[in-house]
């Protein structure tokens, strides 16, 4: 019987350190920009200016994105890559939908990920506050 629990457990923890191991999009951003693990799975916030920075001195900060091909990429793929970032009703979001490298430059940290086949995820910038969304393009 202690077999079978000891076996269990050796499974239960070689699965979770799978897990951790390949960690999601936003997951390998995060600690790169300064975001942190949201109320919901998958969904990390931060803020590009924070603490008694902001309450004393105020300031102002900026962010960047880049956005470019892994490999060789189709024309058609180009053109998407183009269309990945866009500003709307003064949100700025870049969709992560294929294989790419984001580069993220902000006044907390530059950060760049490359995102895997399969690998969805959004980032937005609104004001103050970044957020990134794993699994999530709209």
């Amino acid at each position: 019987m202690k077999w079978i629990i000891t076996s269990a457990a050796l499974i239960a923890s070689s699965s979770s350190l799978a897990q951790q191991g390949n960690p999601s999009f936003c997951a390998r951003l995060a600690p790169q920009i300064g975001l942190h693990p949201a109320g919901k799975p998958g969904l990390y916030e931060g803020r590009l200016i924070s603490g008694l920075k902001a309450a004393f001195i105020g300031g102002s900060a900026s962010i960047a994105f880049g956005v470019e091909s892994v490999g060789d990429a189709s024309h058609d793929d180009e053109i998407a890559l183009r269309k990945a970032c866009t500003v709307t009703k003064a949100e700025y979001r870049c969709v992560v939908d294929r294989p790419m490298v984001l580069t993220v430059s902000s006044s907390k940290g530059d950060g760049r990920v490359e995102a895997t086949p399969g690998e969805k995820a959004l980032v937005t910038t609104k004001g103050m506050r970044v957020r990134c969304a794993d699994g999530v393009v709209s």
